[in-house]
């Protein structure tokens, strides 16, 4: 059954002195529980990782979205690469093959951290105001999930609340659960009405953006309300598209810095090297980060619960972009 916050009705005996011949009288007072922060995540195994089939799927989605045929003259396509982000995308996953990886027992949010949440911070004095001022201001709205972060400001605010960033299989476990190769939080069907996503960009669309970035951000895709949210939405809005541990927002909403470098040389790609029990990839502060989840301004296969963003080569740590925000996990002991 699916977690819903309840109102609570308790009667309470009147406890004032009555008069003579007269009796108490009850009353009923309304108790508001509180949301849950944390869901809690058990130690054990579960299977992590993209088949093969779902490697090719993710390539073909990834063309087709951001460079469908005749929409982008190649010959306009910025120096860089950019024409290669979605086979790179494809490299990653290939080297990302299913395998069973055991998680020690933790806590993570049960939303993402809203603009609110990170003003506490900032007035506690342990965050940096930076985030709030920088960036896109149209994103900063005090129940919106907090965006224009940096890595390095994600996992400050984590450490304020006595916790730390998600690793990225942390994340995807519980994201997915013990549901193996599970493309979505819910299962394995698409359900769009169920989580808040964007489509591909409109060739006409691609020049409007005000964010300056190092990524030519006309390639993320635009917004798209068919799901209920023109941008973002206030976090855990879309309770139907929780995971089996009770996260929300695992796909779409915001995507989320997790704990995990990113790199794509040949001894690192992927989880080349990586252990299969607690695993973390380490990498120096400006390294890019692992990003997870896709978000409002990106197309639905993005946010698969298995897949990496295809931009993630160009998440450098020390940069803020307007649809990535992030939750906090702690380790049980």
């Amino acid at each position: 059954m699916r977690w819903i916050a309840a109102t609570t009705l308790v009667a309470l005996a009147g406890v004032s002195a009555a008069s003579d011949g007269e009796r108490p009288r009850g009353k009923t007072v309304r108790i508001e529980k509180p949301p849950r922060r944390e869901v809690v995540v058990p130690a054990g195994t579960f299977r992590m990782g993209v088949d093969e089939d779902q490697a090719n799927r993710a390539l073909d989605q990834c063309q087709l979205a951001y460079f469908p045929p005749n929409a982008i003259p190649r010959q306009q396509i910025p120096s860089g690469g950019f024409i290669d982000f979605c086979t790179e995308l494809h490299k990653q996953l290939t080297h990302m093959p299913p395998r069973d990886v055991f998680v020690d027992a933790f806590a993570i949010d049960r939303n993402e951290v809203s603009v609110m949440d990170y003003r506490r911070c900032v007035d506690a004095g342990a965050c940096a105001l930076d985030a709030l001022v920088a960036g896109d201001e149209r994103y900063i709205r005090g129940d919106w999930p907090m965006v224009n972060v940096t890595w390095e400001d994600a996992n400050t605010y984590c450490s304020w609340r006595g916790g730390r960033l998600p690793t990225e299989a942390e994340w995807e476990r519980a994201a997915v659960g013990d549901v193996p190769n599970s493309d979505w939080p819910w299962g394995e069907l698409e359900q769009p009405k169920d989580f808040n996503h964007g489509q591909a960009r409109a060739v006409a669309m691609r020049e409007i953006e005000r964010q300056v970035s190092m990524i030519p951000l006309k390639f993320f895709g635009d917004p798209d309300d068919s799901d209920g949210a023109l941008l973002m939405s206030k976090p855990g809005s879309y309770p139907w598209g929780e995971s089996p541990f009770g996260t929300r927002d695992q796909a779409g909403n915001v995507a989320e810095w997790t704990a995990d470098a990113f790199f794509t040389d040949d001894l690192h790609v992927g989880y080349v090297g990586l252990s299969a029990i607690n695993p973390l990839r380490e990498g120096p502060l400006g390294q890019p980060r692992v990003i997870r989840g896709g978000s409002w301004r990106q197309p639905t296969f993005v946010a698969k619960s298995n897949l990496r963003d295809p931009f993630n080569p160009y998440y450098d740590a020390t940069q803020r972009f307007s649809h990535v925000g992030f939750r906090c996990a702690r380790t049980i002991r």
